[in-house]
Protein backbone atom coordinates (compact mmCIF):
# COMPACT_ATOMS: atom_id res chain seq x y z
CA UNK A 1 0.00 0.00 0.00
CA UNK A 2 3.00 2.35 0.34
CA UNK A 3 2.32 5.23 2.14
CA UNK A 4 -1.11 5.14 2.31
CA UNK A 5 -2.81 3.56 5.48
CA UNK A 6 -5.07 1.07 5.52
CA UNK A 7 -8.64 2.32 5.82
CA UNK A 8 -11.88 1.03 5.84
CA UNK A 9 -13.69 2.01 3.07
CA UNK A 10 -17.95 1.53 2.27
CA UNK A 11 -18.93 0.54 -1.47
CA UNK A 12 -22.31 1.28 -2.01
CA UNK A 13 -23.45 -0.34 -5.41
CA UNK A 14 -20.49 -3.07 -4.97
CA UNK A 15 -22.23 -5.69 -6.81
CA UNK A 16 -21.93 -2.97 -10.14
CA UNK A 17 -19.85 -2.57 -12.90
CA UNK A 18 -18.10 0.06 -11.66
CA UNK A 19 -18.44 -1.07 -7.79
CA UNK A 20 -17.01 -4.74 -8.23
CA UNK A 21 -13.99 -3.60 -9.77
CA UNK A 22 -13.22 -0.90 -6.95
CA UNK A 23 -13.86 -3.36 -4.41
CA UNK A 24 -11.51 -5.78 -5.59
CA UNK A 25 -9.03 -2.92 -6.06
CA UNK A 26 -9.18 -1.75 -2.76
CA UNK A 27 -9.05 -5.31 -1.48
CA UNK A 28 -6.06 -5.46 -3.58
CA UNK A 29 -4.51 -2.29 -1.82
CA UNK A 30 -5.29 -4.18 1.42
CA UNK A 31 -7.95 -2.08 2.42
CA UNK A 32 -10.87 -2.96 4.59
CA UNK A 33 -13.95 -3.50 2.54
CA UNK A 34 -17.68 -3.17 3.37
CA UNK A 35 -19.52 -4.61 0.36
CA UNK A 36 -22.93 -2.43 0.43
CA UNK A 37 -25.98 -3.89 -1.78
CA UNK A 38 -29.58 -3.24 -1.56
CA UNK A 39 -30.31 -7.08 -1.28
CA UNK A 40 -29.06 -10.56 -2.67
CA UNK A 41 -30.96 -11.85 -5.86
CA UNK A 42 -29.81 -13.97 -9.27
CA UNK A 43 -28.27 -11.51 -10.73
CA UNK A 44 -25.85 -10.52 -8.21
CA UNK A 45 -25.39 -13.72 -6.24
CA UNK A 46 -22.08 -14.36 -8.01
CA UNK A 47 -20.49 -11.34 -7.73
CA UNK A 48 -21.52 -11.29 -3.93
CA UNK A 49 -20.23 -15.12 -3.22
CA UNK A 50 -16.94 -13.40 -5.02
CA UNK A 51 -16.70 -10.59 -2.54
CA UNK A 52 -16.93 -12.83 0.55
CA UNK A 53 -14.53 -15.28 -0.81
CA UNK A 54 -12.21 -12.36 -0.58
CA UNK A 55 -13.03 -11.44 2.88
CA UNK A 56 -14.65 -8.52 2.87
CA UNK A 57 -17.68 -7.75 4.87
CA UNK A 58 -21.41 -7.60 3.36
CA UNK A 59 -23.71 -5.18 4.36
CA UNK A 60 -27.23 -5.28 2.91
CA UNK A 61 -29.73 -2.12 2.62
CA UNK A 62 -32.72 -2.46 0.74
CA UNK A 63 -33.70 1.12 1.74
CA UNK A 64 -30.87 3.84 0.91
CA UNK A 65 -33.04 6.67 2.05
CA UNK A 66 -33.82 5.15 6.16
CA UNK A 67 -30.75 7.34 6.98
CA UNK A 68 -30.34 5.76 10.79
CA UNK A 69 -29.92 2.24 9.24
CA UNK A 70 -27.23 3.63 6.89
CA UNK A 71 -25.41 5.29 9.68
CA UNK A 72 -25.15 1.89 11.25
CA UNK A 73 -23.71 0.03 8.14
CA UNK A 74 -21.34 3.54 7.79
CA UNK A 75 -19.94 3.63 11.56
CA UNK A 76 -16.33 3.25 11.57
CA UNK A 77 -15.72 3.82 7.79
CA UNK A 78 -13.19 6.31 6.52
CA UNK A 79 -14.72 6.91 3.09
CA UNK A 80 -18.06 6.34 1.50
CA UNK A 81 -18.29 5.65 -2.06
CA UNK A 82 -20.99 5.77 -4.30
CA UNK A 83 -21.58 3.39 -7.34
CA UNK A 84 -24.91 2.62 -8.12
CA UNK A 85 -25.05 4.31 -11.39
CA UNK A 86 -28.14 5.97 -10.81
CA UNK A 87 -30.27 8.10 -13.26
CA UNK A 88 -31.18 11.65 -12.01
CA UNK A 89 -34.61 10.35 -10.38
CA UNK A 90 -32.40 7.89 -7.95
CA UNK A 91 -29.63 10.84 -7.36
CA UNK A 92 -32.16 13.20 -6.73
CA UNK A 93 -33.91 10.59 -3.84
CA UNK A 94 -31.51 8.12 -2.66
CA UNK A 95 -27.95 10.35 -2.48
CA UNK A 96 -29.06 12.99 -0.34
CA UNK A 97 -30.15 10.76 2.79
CA UNK A 98 -26.81 8.64 1.89
CA UNK A 99 -24.52 11.78 2.25
CA UNK A 100 -26.72 12.33 5.41
CA UNK A 101 -25.86 8.99 6.90
CA UNK A 102 -22.17 9.69 6.04
CA UNK A 103 -21.99 12.98 7.98
CA UNK A 104 -23.85 11.28 11.20
CA UNK A 105 -21.61 8.09 10.64
CA UNK A 106 -18.21 11.10 11.11
CA UNK A 107 -17.32 9.56 7.53
CA UNK A 108 -13.99 11.67 6.35
CA UNK A 109 -14.22 11.74 2.85
CA UNK A 110 -17.41 11.55 0.84
CA UNK A 111 -17.45 9.89 -3.02
CA UNK A 112 -20.62 10.38 -5.19
CA UNK A 113 -21.71 8.44 -7.41
CA UNK A 114 -19.95 9.98 -10.47
CA UNK A 115 -18.00 7.52 -12.46
CA UNK A 116 -18.64 9.24 -16.16
CA UNK A 117 -18.75 12.83 -17.75
CA UNK A 118 -17.18 15.22 -16.01
CA UNK A 119 -20.41 17.22 -14.72
CA UNK A 120 -18.49 19.63 -12.65
CA UNK A 121 -17.12 20.97 -15.62
CA UNK A 122 -20.09 20.94 -17.02
CA UNK A 123 -22.88 24.27 -17.50
CA UNK A 124 -26.20 22.99 -15.96
CA UNK A 125 -28.67 22.73 -19.43
CA UNK A 126 -26.73 20.48 -21.25
CA UNK A 127 -28.79 16.96 -19.69
CA UNK A 128 -30.96 16.20 -17.11
CA UNK A 129 -28.63 13.67 -15.58
CA UNK A 130 -26.04 16.04 -15.37
CA UNK A 131 -28.29 18.40 -13.75
CA UNK A 132 -28.96 16.28 -10.79
CA UNK A 133 -25.70 15.37 -10.56
CA UNK A 134 -24.27 19.14 -10.13
CA UNK A 135 -27.32 20.12 -7.59
CA UNK A 136 -25.70 17.10 -5.76
CA UNK A 137 -22.38 18.15 -6.17
CA UNK A 138 -23.53 21.21 -4.32
CA UNK A 139 -24.94 19.64 -1.18
CA UNK A 140 -21.52 17.46 -0.71
CA UNK A 141 -19.50 20.28 -0.68
CA UNK A 142 -21.70 22.04 1.63
CA UNK A 143 -21.53 19.18 4.02
CA UNK A 144 -18.46 19.73 6.06
CA UNK A 145 -16.94 16.21 4.62
CA UNK A 146 -13.97 15.69 2.30
CA UNK A 147 -14.90 14.86 -0.95
CA UNK A 148 -13.60 13.26 -4.31
CA UNK A 149 -15.02 13.32 -7.46
CA UNK A 150 -13.79 10.32 -9.92
CA UNK A 151 -14.27 11.29 -13.99
CA UNK A 152 -12.64 7.80 -15.65
CA UNK A 153 -14.07 8.70 -18.76
CA UNK A 154 -15.80 5.93 -21.18
CA UNK A 155 -15.82 2.52 -20.29
CA UNK A 156 -14.83 0.09 -22.75
CA UNK A 157 -17.51 -1.71 -22.52
CA UNK A 158 -20.06 1.32 -23.53
CA UNK A 159 -17.72 3.71 -25.90
CA UNK A 160 -15.53 0.55 -27.94
CA UNK A 161 -17.93 -1.09 -30.85
CA UNK A 162 -18.77 -4.15 -30.14
CA UNK A 163 -21.55 -6.44 -31.47
CA UNK A 164 -21.78 -8.24 -28.11
CA UNK A 165 -25.66 -6.98 -27.30
CA UNK A 166 -26.83 -5.39 -30.27
CA UNK A 167 -26.43 -6.44 -33.97
CA UNK A 168 -25.23 -3.63 -35.97
CA UNK A 169 -22.43 -0.77 -34.49
CA UNK A 170 -24.14 3.20 -33.21
CA UNK A 171 -22.21 5.88 -34.16
CA UNK A 172 -22.85 9.18 -32.50
CA UNK A 173 -22.34 13.04 -33.52
CA UNK A 174 -19.13 14.05 -34.59
CA UNK A 175 -16.92 11.56 -35.37
CA UNK A 176 -13.76 13.32 -34.34
CA UNK A 177 -14.95 14.56 -30.63
CA UNK A 178 -12.00 13.14 -28.69
CA UNK A 179 -12.51 11.31 -25.45
CA UNK A 180 -10.31 9.45 -23.42
CA UNK A 181 -11.62 5.67 -22.59
CA UNK A 182 -10.68 3.02 -20.04
CA UNK A 183 -11.51 -0.81 -19.25
CA UNK A 184 -13.05 -2.04 -16.05
CA UNK A 185 -10.36 -2.98 -14.19
CA UNK A 186 -8.14 0.29 -14.53
CA UNK A 187 -11.14 2.24 -14.06
CA UNK A 188 -11.43 0.21 -10.39
CA UNK A 189 -7.58 0.32 -9.96
CA UNK A 190 -6.88 4.25 -10.47
CA UNK A 191 -10.29 4.93 -8.10
CA UNK A 192 -9.20 2.46 -5.33
CA UNK A 193 -5.95 4.96 -5.91
CA UNK A 194 -8.10 8.54 -6.21
CA UNK A 195 -10.13 8.14 -3.06
CA UNK A 196 -7.86 6.95 -0.22
CA UNK A 197 -5.24 8.88 -1.53
CA UNK A 198 -4.37 12.76 0.82
CA UNK A 199 -3.95 14.31 -2.39
CA UNK A 200 -7.08 14.27 -3.89
CA UNK A 201 -9.55 15.31 -0.54
CA UNK A 202 -11.67 17.83 -2.06
CA UNK A 203 -10.38 17.58 -5.73
CA UNK A 204 -11.65 15.70 -9.36
CA UNK A 205 -9.84 13.36 -10.78
CA UNK A 206 -9.64 12.80 -15.04
CA UNK A 207 -8.64 9.75 -16.06
CA UNK A 208 -7.20 10.43 -19.43
CA UNK A 209 -5.48 8.15 -21.00
CA UNK A 210 -6.55 6.21 -24.22
CA UNK A 211 -7.60 9.37 -26.11
CA UNK A 212 -9.47 8.31 -29.15
CA UNK A 213 -12.35 9.50 -31.47
CA UNK A 214 -15.17 7.61 -32.99
CA UNK A 215 -13.89 7.10 -36.50
CA UNK A 216 -10.05 5.94 -35.00
CA UNK A 217 -12.25 3.74 -33.67
CA UNK A 218 -14.03 2.66 -36.20
CA UNK A 219 -11.20 2.23 -38.17
CA UNK A 220 -9.28 0.00 -35.80
CA UNK A 221 -12.28 -2.11 -35.50
CA UNK A 222 -11.94 -3.00 -39.48
CA UNK A 223 -8.84 -3.36 -39.61
CA UNK A 224 -8.57 -5.72 -36.26
CA UNK A 225 -11.29 -7.67 -38.39
CA UNK A 226 -11.13 -7.20 -42.37
CA UNK A 227 -13.00 -10.75 -43.12
CA UNK A 228 -16.05 -9.09 -40.53
CA UNK A 229 -18.83 -6.85 -42.41
CA UNK A 230 -19.64 -4.16 -39.93
CA UNK A 231 -23.34 -2.56 -40.32
CA UNK A 232 -22.81 0.71 -39.02
CA UNK A 233 -25.69 3.12 -38.03
CA UNK A 234 -25.31 6.63 -37.19
CA UNK A 235 -27.11 8.83 -35.14
CA UNK A 236 -26.97 12.82 -36.59
CA UNK A 237 -25.85 15.84 -34.04
CA UNK A 238 -29.48 17.32 -34.82
CA UNK A 239 -31.33 14.00 -33.65
CA UNK A 240 -29.40 14.08 -30.28
CA UNK A 241 -29.71 17.88 -29.65
CA UNK A 242 -33.58 16.69 -30.07
CA UNK A 243 -33.55 13.98 -28.05
CA UNK A 244 -31.85 15.33 -25.13
CA UNK A 245 -35.05 17.88 -24.88
CA UNK A 246 -37.99 15.58 -26.19
CA UNK A 247 -36.90 12.05 -26.03
CA UNK A 248 -38.94 9.64 -23.27
CA UNK A 249 -38.12 10.53 -20.11
CA UNK A 250 -38.94 7.16 -18.57
CA UNK A 251 -38.02 4.51 -21.32
CA UNK A 252 -34.69 3.06 -21.37
CA UNK A 253 -33.35 1.29 -24.41
CA UNK A 254 -29.77 1.44 -24.34
CA UNK A 255 -27.89 -1.73 -24.33
CA UNK A 256 -27.06 -2.49 -20.54
CA UNK A 257 -28.10 1.15 -19.77
CA UNK A 258 -29.48 2.43 -16.61
CA UNK A 259 -30.74 6.31 -17.94
CA UNK A 260 -34.24 7.10 -19.54
CA UNK A 261 -33.86 8.05 -23.41
CA UNK A 262 -33.58 11.90 -22.33
CA UNK A 263 -31.16 11.89 -20.36
CA UNK A 264 -28.88 9.01 -22.40
CA UNK A 265 -28.94 11.81 -25.36
CA UNK A 266 -27.70 14.19 -23.06
CA UNK A 267 -24.60 12.01 -22.25
CA UNK A 268 -24.61 11.86 -26.27
CA UNK A 269 -24.52 15.18 -26.52
CA UNK A 270 -22.09 16.43 -23.73
CA UNK A 271 -19.73 13.37 -25.38
CA UNK A 272 -19.91 13.38 -29.16
CA UNK A 273 -21.77 17.03 -29.59
CA UNK A 274 -19.95 18.90 -27.21
CA UNK A 275 -16.83 17.07 -26.73
CA UNK A 276 -17.38 17.06 -23.11
CA UNK A 277 -16.86 13.75 -21.85
CA UNK A 278 -13.46 14.95 -19.87
CA UNK A 279 -12.14 18.11 -18.63
CA UNK A 280 -9.11 19.28 -17.30
CA UNK A 281 -9.82 22.65 -17.12
CA UNK A 282 -11.81 22.60 -14.02
CA UNK A 283 -9.15 24.47 -11.35
CA UNK A 284 -10.55 21.51 -8.86
CA UNK A 285 -9.33 18.42 -11.33
CA UNK A 286 -6.10 16.62 -10.85
CA UNK A 287 -4.98 14.51 -14.44
CA UNK A 288 -4.60 10.70 -13.21
CA UNK A 289 -1.47 10.67 -15.18
CA UNK A 290 0.12 13.33 -13.29
CA UNK A 291 -0.70 11.23 -9.60
CA UNK A 292 -0.03 8.20 -11.01
CA UNK A 293 2.47 8.22 -13.52
CA UNK A 294 3.52 4.69 -13.75
CA UNK A 295 0.04 3.13 -13.84
CA UNK A 296 0.11 1.04 -17.13
CA UNK A 297 -3.68 1.26 -18.76
CA UNK A 298 -5.20 -1.27 -21.30
CA UNK A 299 -5.38 -0.15 -24.41
CA UNK A 300 -8.45 -0.06 -26.86
CA UNK A 301 -6.73 -2.23 -29.56
CA UNK A 302 -6.28 -4.96 -26.77
CA UNK A 303 -9.90 -5.37 -26.22
CA UNK A 304 -11.15 -5.02 -29.87
CA UNK A 305 -8.70 -7.82 -30.59
CA UNK A 306 -10.54 -9.74 -28.53
CA UNK A 307 -13.44 -11.59 -30.25
CA UNK A 308 -15.00 -11.99 -27.06
CA UNK A 309 -14.95 -8.43 -26.66
CA UNK A 310 -16.63 -7.97 -29.91
CA UNK A 311 -18.73 -10.61 -30.49
CA UNK A 312 -19.19 -12.15 -26.97
CA UNK A 313 -19.09 -15.69 -25.99
CA UNK A 314 -21.30 -17.38 -29.01
CA UNK A 315 -22.07 -15.03 -31.63
CA UNK A 316 -18.56 -14.76 -33.82
CA UNK A 317 -17.51 -17.87 -36.08
CA UNK A 318 -14.34 -18.33 -36.86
Amino acid sequence: MGDTPRQRIAVIGATGQVGMALSRALHRLGHEVIAVSRGRSASNRSQLDQLAALGMHLAFQEDLTNVSQVVAILAGCDVAVVALRANARLVRELEPPILEAARKADVRRFVPDEFGTHTKGLDYGVGTLFDAKKEFQEQVFRSGLEWTLIFPGGIFDYFLPNLRLVERITTFGNLHCTFPTHSLEDIGAISAKAVTDSLTANKAVQMYANVVTQAKLVTMLKRLWPDHHFEIEHVSTETIIYLKEHGDPLKISAKGGAEPDRERHGINYATYVLGRLACLDDPDTINANDLYPGYVYKKPEEALADPKFVFGETHYNC
